[in-house]
């Protein structure tokens, strides 16, 4: 009995600095401009506002929306139809985004589904990005569509993402009808 808890003590003391290491960082600082996520609402004005600018704006507000661990994930569709993800950190999404330069472009969801309970949330949102945040032609046009699989968590305060799955449409899977405003 006694080589058993000797055994656990010492497997337990190797194994707490890798348990450790793959706990969640630490929450990125508050910045005072950023808006409010207090609810699920304000989360997504602020996921299309902290998105939607010119490619190498400041990306702190972007950054606070999530948490230190965040995955950001496109669905690419090929030629073929055959689907594959892209697994982004939030500084991988940053860095892509910002190889546009000042080039703009503006996000807005335009039906958002909630499922909420206690301190999670899922937010099934179409949404549509444009050249003009309020879309006015001629150089407001649509150019995409699609839908954001958008997990939350609350931490007492304000909504974090924790990942945001996204496929754009195509002509074989456009957006259902039902998705639509």
């Amino acid at each position: 009995m006694r080589r058993h808890i000797r055994f656990l003590a010492l497997a337990a003391a190797l194994l707490s600095p890798a348990l450790r290491a793959q706990s969640p960082g630490t929450p990125v600082a508050a910045v005072p401009d950023c808006p409010s996520t207090a609810t699920l609402d304000q989360l997504i004005a602020a996921i299309d506002a902290a998105v939607s600018g010119p490619g190498n704006k400041d990306r702190a507000c972007f950054r606070q929306l999530f948490t230190p661990d965040a995955r950001l994930i496109p669905i690419r569709i090929a030629a073929d139809g055959t689907a594959t993800p892209r697994m982004l950190t939030v500084q991988d999404w940053i860095d892509a985004v910002a190889k546009r330069g000042s080039a703009v472009f503006y996000e807005k969801q335009i039906n958002v589904r909630k499922e909420t309970w206690a301190h999670i949330a899922h937010l099934w949102s179409t949404y549509e990005t444009r050249t003009t945040p309020d879309g006015k032609p001629p150089e407001g046009k649509v150019l995409d569509r699609g839908i954001n699989s958008i997990q939350a968590v609350f931490d007492g305060k304000q909504w974090h993402v924790m990942q945001i799955v996204w496929q754009a449409e195509v002509p074989a899977d456009p957006v259902p009808a039902k998705y639509l405003p």
